[in-house]
């Protein structure tokens, strides 16, 4: 019967509501128990109503999948409760290949976009409108013929299994069925076209709708609520879709807005308290601490002699900041992508360091990634390296932040593949690397139809780097010894300069903003960094 618990809000009081892990826990459960049986109850009406499966006689030999119920407590974006939430999912794992299922993939948008999205709206006050489709897996209709072995609180006939008519959620080809069937909706029906570079972004043809498509959440942006009224109303007529209003929180990430101000603030505060009182960080415990990591000399392979870590607990600790990292806080990139090198045999020296980030995300646990007329509404890509900095193998690290309306839309901290034989070399593949991501942003920005917010000179977009020998080689279409040896491959960023897709400009080592994604910084450095973001921890 094992329990994890979620501490909430009832008013001034906290209360710790246990999430049952099984379907017996969550029946038995002395306090929430009748809750839990009206959420499973409400579950297996809205799959009957869709007509997920039907009873029938497996034939002989039939592979049945198994299902599990998972539980969880649905709360707003001030941390009060929302309501109590059961979900039957299959498991996908007792699946076989060529049997029961063949494609899986289907896309998730990128947090990037979605950031650009969110700072695109701010900036034109739009109208920010979160919609959801309940069930949505199952509103397609599967192609394979897949039985279900019977699952808890569902009574079946003796001998009798359960087809599945629809995806279920867990099923492997689930998400890819459901992707398939909504897009086919947007773009046959509705009249939307898809994006070219990120295949969740839809943009209508005559109407000035623009959606964001992640799983079963629609974020859609517009000018009027009349047009978002219209696409709820259509969406309504071959789906069970919610519209939840203005958005305030979408995958965890708490949504905050000063229309008037035309600000938007983005943070994970609830989902790093949860995190930090679960590893043993809780509030006004631990004294505060300025930077994720001083310094990393110590960072290296675990030896023989040297005293293991349970790896288990490690990995669970860096995946759960991995999560906050690629959403909302890109100040502990550098540090936990040098952590995350040693996830196989970690050694107490590295848990020591993981401690100390945590330490700091708990001295900075509400600090918000910050988009508003503070900072240009022009693109512009910081990109860096430091080089030969890993002194386990003098690879050299890459950094690069994209910054767009006054905080970050993408960010990078890479070891670089290769070493390096000079800082030109290792800022000339930073280079490389970061004006791939230019131009797919410059991509996104022109399907959202908002060429506008590219460089002054057309769809040029502006990198800025603090080395004068990396710029000239962009600039100069031949080989010599200082150059000769670099990959082919990293001439690329070259090749958009000379067509005028990318222009690179000098600027100080003091105002590159990506600096902090390629080493640790002192203090002052860091928190300087921080502001250069656009990081802050006021409410608007």
């Amino acid at each position: 019967m094992g329990f994890a618990a979620m501490i909430l809000k009832d008013g001034d009081v906290e209360i710790n509501v246990p999430i049952p892990k099984s379907y017996r826990a969550a029946i038995n459960d002395p306090v929430y128990g009748a809750k839990w049986r009206a959420a499973i109850e409400e579950e297996l009406k809205a799959l009957a109503i869709n007509g997920t499966w039907k009873e029938e006689v497996p034939p002989k030999g039939t592979n049945l999948v198994s299902t599990k119920w998972v539980f969880t407590v649905k709360v707003k974006a001030d941390n009060t409760l929302d309501r109590f939430k059961a979900r039957l999912v299959a498991r996908g794992f007792s699946q076989i290949y060529g049997i029961d299922y063949f494609e899986t993939f289907a896309p998730t948008v990128r947090m990037d976009i979605l950031r650009m999205f969110l700072a695109i709206a701010a900036k034109k006050d739009w109208e920010l409108i979160h919609m959801d489709i309940k069930n949505a897996f199952t509103e397609s209709h599967l192609k394979e013929k897949i039985y279900l072995s019977p699952p808890q609180g569902v009574e079946v006939r003796k001998g009798c299994a359960l087809r599945v008519l629809r995806s279920l959620y867990g099923l492997k080809q689930a998400a890819r069925d459901w992707n398939n069937t909504c897009r086919q909706y947007l773009v046959e029906k509705l009249g939307f076209v898809q994006s070219l570079a990120e295949p969740c972004l839809f943009v209508h043809q005559s109407r000035p709708i623009r959606i964001l498509l992640y799983v079963d959440d629609i974020l859609c942006a517009t000018e009027r609520l009349e047009n978002s009224d219209w696409l709820y109303s259509k969406l309504s007529e071959r789906f069970t879709t919610k519209n939840l209003g203005d958005v305030t929180k979408l995958l965890g990430i708490r949504i905050t807005r000063n229309r008037k101000a035309r600000e938007i603030c983005l943070d994970l505060e609830q989902y790093l308290e949860g995190v930090l009182n679960e590893h043993g960080f809780p509030a006004a415990k631990y004294r505060v601490r300025g930077t994720p990591m001083r310094e990393y000399e110590k960072l290296r392979p675990t030896q023989p002699d040297e005293e293991r870590h349970d790896p288990t607990e490690y990995q669970q600790v860096i995946g759960k900041l991995m999560y906050a990292m690629v959403h909302t806080r890109p100040d502990i990139a550098f540090a936990l992508g040098k952590l995350s090198q040693h996830m196989q045999t970690p050694s107490e020296q590295h848990w020591a360091y993981l401690k100390g980030l945590m330490r700091y995300l708990r001295s900075t646990i509400d600090l918000k990634l910050y988009y508003g007329p503070k900072g240009s509404a022009k693109l512009s890509i910081y990109t860096d390296a430091d080089w030969a900095g890993q002194k386990s193998d003098r690879k050299s690290t890459t950094g690069g932040v994209a910054l767009f309306y006054g905080g970050p839309i993408n960010w990078l901290s890479r070891t670089q593949r290769t070493v390096a034989t000079s800082s030109t070399e290792s800022e000339y593949i930073a280079q490389a690397v970061n004006a791939k991501t230019t131009q797919w942003l410059a991509q996104v920005l022109q399907d959202l139809k908002c060429s506008e917010f590219l460089g002054s000179k057309g769809l040029c977009v502006q990198m800025l780097a603090d080395n004068q020998g990396a710029i000239a080689l962009t600039k100069n279409p031949y080989l010599h010894e200082r150059s000769r040896h670099i990959d082919i491959k990293y001439h690329y960023v070259r090749d958009l300069v000379q067509q005028g897709k990318l222009r690179i400009d000098y600027i100080p080592t003091t105002k590159m903003v990506a600096d902090g994604f390629t080493k640790p910084l002192e203090r002052m450095a860091f928190n300087r960094f921080k502001a250069q973001l656009g990081m802050v921890s006021k409410s608007l």
